[in-house]
């Protein structure tokens, strides 16, 4: 069918559609009758199927106030042949995607082993608590929450998966010492958490 025939059932359609109405009656209508116009005073009903105005958590922006901009790390880190290594770092923290997240991206070098991550961080407000992804060079990634800063230090349970499986892992983070740095650590369990073993730990300032 080419396109003139398609326009010409659809101008058909509507036509019949329209003799099909019924015809206005023609005598005077009852003023009595008249649908009475809304009050201007009465405010619209709101309806109930609208979707809230989305807006990023506050907490969002508050993160990027205390945790911005670019840190300098200095610490140990564990290699591929499993044993701890000198490690000099980077880290750029900011807002991205419209203010719904923290994006952090890491720079290293564990002795002659470069390592790279890249992570976000997202508030749900209904759980009240962090929540983050991370992909790492390697094919590595990680995904898990905190309940965010208390007393100075955060807390994060984390899933990790590598090629050498899936295990928990925690990363610490201290910031109880603004003069002697922000301090990291993290381990992980290959036991399912009967055991942790410590892969890095390191001190950062802006």
């Amino acid at each position: 069918m080419n396109t003139f025939s398609r326009v010409a059932m659809v101008i058909v359609g509507m036509t019949g559609l329209a003799a099909a109405q019924p015809k206005a009656d023609t005598k005077a209508a009852d003023p009595k009758m008249a649908p009475k116009a809304p009050d201007a005073k009465t405010p619209p009903k709101a309806d109930a199927g609208a979707m809230p105005e989305m807006k990023p958590p506050t907490e969002i922006a508050d993160m990027a106030k205390a945790a911005g901009g670019t840190w300098h790390c200095k610490g140990q880190g564990m290699d591929h042949s499993m044993k701890m290594q000198d490690m000099t770092a980077t880290m750029k923290m900011k807002v991205a995607m419209n203010g719904w997240w923290i994006e952090g991206d890491f720079e290293s070098r564990m002795g002659k082993d470069p390592f790279q991550f890249a992570s976000y961080a997202a508030f749900d407000p209904a759980s009240k608590k962090w929540k983050r992804v991370m992909v790492e060079s390697g094919g590595g990634w990680s995904t898990g929450e905190s309940a965010g800063l208390k007393n100075g230090k955060v807390e994060w349970d984390l899933t990790a998966h590598s090629m050498m499986g899936e295990m928990p892992f925690r990363d610490h983070e201290d910031m109880t010492d603004a003069k002697a740095g922000a301090k990291f650590w993290g381990e992980f369990s290959p036991d399912k958490g009967k055991t942790w073993t410590k892969v890095y730990e390191m001190t950062c300032k802006k």
